[in-house]
């Protein structure tokens, strides 16, 4: 009879033992409400951001290229976007959300509050954040009246695509030749990251590789603002 008893009391004193545990290392969670001073900030957060995902940050190894010799690295680098493409920093999606959802910007100028701070981000800051150059054309995803007598869509697969790839058809990462698709890895993984189509070569992506082929400048800062 007493061992039935000894396992009821080992089986309980292990629960309560969990239970204490749970209490003593699991914190509380700061509430989001406590981001904002206004309550339209927070149901605007609660509504539109705060069940997006983040996408995890990724970024360039420079010592993985160090004894190749890629085109495309060699790009990067003449466009200065290595240092903003190596940053390897931690995130916090709550706080990159509550960022996000009263972001106002104003003649190039980021205005967003969080925990009652306001921050108050002009070219000068952004550029010491990001070192992301402001010089180029103002590209927005769509071809840029500069480039519209130069750009051709038949031309730019040409340029990133293999002698046998479609130049018809939807336009897939396996279709680019191997420089191409190097850049096109790093355009869309770290550069300019999407979540989805991956394999896939949008407009943009497109247009974007076709700068860096023929040598175009693009204003990074403005396009990542």
């Amino acid at each position: 009879m007493a061992e039935p008893s000894k396992k009821r009391q080992g089986s309980s004193s292990r629960s309560q033992r969990h239970f204490e545990a749970q209490d003593t290392l699991i914190p509380s969670s700061i509430s989001s409400s406590s981001f904002f001073s206004l309550e339209e900030q927070h149901i605007r957060y609660t509504n539109l951001f705060s069940s997006r995902s983040i996408i995890d940050p990724k970024f360039i190894d420079m010592d993985f290229f160090s004894d190749e010799s890629f085109k495309c690295i060699q790009a990067f680098q003449n466009s200065n976007l290595i240092p903003f493409m190596s940053l390897k920093l931690p995130v916090y999606s709550e706080l990159v959300k509550a960022f996000y959802s009263n972001l106002e910007i104003q003649e190039s100028t980021l205005i967003l509050e969080v925990y009652g701070i306001k921050m108050v981000i002009d070219q000068s800051l952004f550029y010491d954040l990001t070192q992301l150059s402001s010089e180029g054309v103002p590209f927005e995803g769509t071809l840029d009246d500069d480039w519209k007598f130069d750009f051709s869509m038949h031309d730019a697969r040409r340029l990133v695509c293999t002698n046998q790839a479609d130049m018809t058809g939807r336009l897939l990462a396996g279709s680019l030749a191997s420089e191409s698709r190097i850049l096109h890895y790093l355009i869309v993984r770290i550069l300019l990251l999407r979540s989805s189509n991956l394999a896939q070569v949008s407009e943009e992506d497109l247009i974007v590789m076709w700068a860096f082929h023929t040598y175009r400048q693009i204003g990074w800062a403005h396009l990542v603002q």
